[in-house]
Order: structure tokens, then sequence, then C-alpha cells
């Protein structure tokens, strides 16, 4: 009778522990942030005020910017323990697909006091390296943190040195991510500045050039910038020489003028027919904006004259397309919310507005 009893509770054992490998086996995998534009906010004074990490575009705009309206001052200036919470933020977030930038954007009129209180330091420059550390050592998602200060040194602020210290401190680049300005105006200008070049950063302009197939070795150039007598004039193009490889098309040895663009010197053209498509990928003028495809025309070099001759067949509406891509983006805002900021307090909130209209607008709810 004990044998049957062992032999019983043996099976049964054995069934129970197959059906819980059975229910490991098929655990559902997490399931990752879509993809888009994500904004955090931080208020700060003497409290921290945060709205987590949430998609950012037409339809969720009005959240962002009444969070915004609602902030208020009070005294204090926890400037550290706000930006280091905005760290916190971005590095315990879910990560979207696609993700090509993580940013953190400070704007302050003065100096800390007494962050290093709630951060468990014995000063506040201690607080200050840790942060500085995790802003130009840490990875979120796999990326840098591209960190940018913008500060308006307020008239109670007597240690200058001290104000354009934490200023560096809390940028990853303190050439060209601090902002220190004269007044809200100025500060305005910089919001909108950084906004239109993290938008610029989670952009890719995809241009494609149709055209029929070529004969091999032929020098080709698309110029962007309307001329319209000679292909010499131009100061905005593509160039490359025409070849097969493997029954396809493709422009070799591509030289960009006054454009950038992320496909190289070599670029694969996909068939149409007897027409060849060439993709460039994110293609952008000197300064990051779009290149224009309403001018676009298109020129072979005559031997041995070496004269451009213009394609009348090839027109901007017929052979040309723009497709924008757009990549995955965490930014976290904060904002000074001291009482010291008096006036400026709701110029700095129109201007934080601005900003998230800026992202918002641009990425027009297609996330």
């Amino acid at each position: 009778m004990k044998k049957h009893i062992i032999i019983v509770a043996v099976l049964t054992l054995s069934v129970m522990l197959t059906a819980f490998s059975s229910c490991k086996k098929h655990e559902p995998t997490p399931t990752k942030p879509a993809e888009g534009l994500y904004l955090g906010i931080v208020g700060f004074n003497s409290n921290l005020y945060t709205k987590d990490l949430g998609l950012l575009n037409q339809s969720t705009k009005a959240s962002f910017e009444n969070f915004v309206d609602g902030l208020s001052m009070q005294n204090g200036t926890i400037l550290y323990h706000a930006v280091n919470t905005g760290l916190n933020n971005l590095s315990k977030a879910g990560i979207p697909e696609n993700l090509i930038n993580v940013s953190v954007v400070t704007f302050t009129d003065g100096l800390d006091q007494g962050s290093y209180v709630l951060g468990g330091y014995n000063s506040g420059a201690d607080y200050l390296d840790d942060v500085n550390v995790r802003i130009t050592t840490s990875l979120v998602g796999g990326q840098n943190i591209s960190a940018y200060s913008i500060g308006i040194r307020g008239n109670d602020v007597s240690d200058i040195e001290g104000f354009r210290n934490n200023l560096n401190k809390l940028s990853s680049d303190p050439v060209h991510n601090v902002f220190e300005v004269n007044d809200m105006s100025e500060a305005s200008e910089k919001f909108a500045q950084i906004a239109q070049q993290l938008y610029n950063q989670s952009t890719f302009y995809n241009v494609t050039l149709k055209l029929p197939a070529q004969e091999p070795n032929t020098r080709i150039r698309f110029t962007f910038d309307n001329v319209n007598d000679d292909a010499n004039n131009s100061h905005r193009y593509i160039e490359g020489t025409y070849i097969r490889n493997n029954g396809k098309g493709q422009l070799t040895d591509i030289h960009y003028e006054g454009l950038e663009c992320m496909s190289g010197y070599t670029v694969t053209a996909s068939s149409e027919g007897i027409f060849d498509v060439f993709a460039f990928k994110n293609l952008t003028d000197a300064e990051g904006h779009q290149a224009s495809t309403d001018y676009v025309k298109q020129w072979n070099l005559l031997e041995p004259s070496l004269q451009w001759q213009y394609n009348s067949e090839f027109t901007p509406s017929g052979n040309t397309e723009v497709v924008n891509e757009y990549k995955s983006a965490m930014i976290m805002l904060v904002l000074d919310c001291s009482s010291s900021l008096g006036s400026d307090f709701v110029n700095m909130k129109t201007a934080a507005n601005s900003f998230i209209e800026t992202l918002s607008g641009n990425y027009n709810g297609q996330r």
C-alpha cells in the first residue's frame, strides 16, 4: 500500500513540475513602449513637481502644457536634486524601439540650496560632482545623455563662478550645450533652438530620386538650389558616377556639396522597370534642416566637352519623394520654480510651453 502511495505522489509531483515548466516556457515577453518622442518634466524650488515620461504628440501636448501652467513659485532651489531625479526617471523608464536621442534640458536662475541634505551627501559640491558623472558616463537604452543648461543669473547671485560651474557641470558639453543668457527673451530663443535641434536629431529626411537607367560610367549631378543654366553654378548638389552592378544601378564616388547624408559614398538603386530609384538617408543641409526638393534638377556630364547637360524630363513632382522617418527620443525638462524668478516666472512657463509646442508640432502626432 505504501508503495502505491509513493508512486502516486511521484507521478503527481512529476505532473505538477511539467505543468509549472510549461507555464514558465509560455510566459509572455514584456512589451516595449511604443515608438515616439517621450517627455518628462521636473519642476523645483524647495520641493519637486514631477510629470512622468509620456508620449508627446499633438493629441497629448495639452497635458504637458497644463502641468507647466500649474507650476507655482516658492522659496528654495534644490537644483542638483531635481536634475538627479530627472536622470532617475530616465534610467528607470521603459526603452522604446528606435531610440536615438536621450536629453536633459535644465533651466535655472540661481545657485543650489540644500540638495545635498536630500541626497545624503556631505556637501553640494559632492552632489554636483556625482550628477555630472551620471550625465557624462551613463547610458540610457545604449544612448549617451545629451544635457543642456540654460541660465539667467539672478540679482541675488553673487557667486558668479559657482553659477557658471553649475551650468557647465549640468551639461554634457560645456562648450556647445551651455547657454548663459541675460533675460527671458534670450532664454526663450535658446529653448526654441534646443527644441529644433532635438527634433532634427530624431527625424530622418529620406529623399528618393528616380531616373531611367543611364549609360555606365556617366557622371551625374542632382542640383537642389534652382540653378537654371549651368550645374557648375550649384552650391547644393549630389554628384556621383553611374554604374551597373549585378543588374542594379549604382552611384559611386558620391560627393555631397552643401548637403549631408547618411547613405555614404555608394548608393544602390531599387528597380522600377527601366527606372532606377536612389534613396538618400537623412538628406539635410549643413544646419541639419530638411533639404528641399522643390527645385531638384538632374544633369549628365558630357564627354569630352565636360559640359553639364540638363535632363528636361526629370521633374521634382514626378521624380522625387520625401519621406520623414521618425526615431524615438526621451527628453527630460527640468525647470526652476524658485521665487527669485519674480515676474520672469510667467515668461519661463511660456518658453517651456513653446518648447513643448515645437516638439509636438514637428512630430505632428505621427508617433
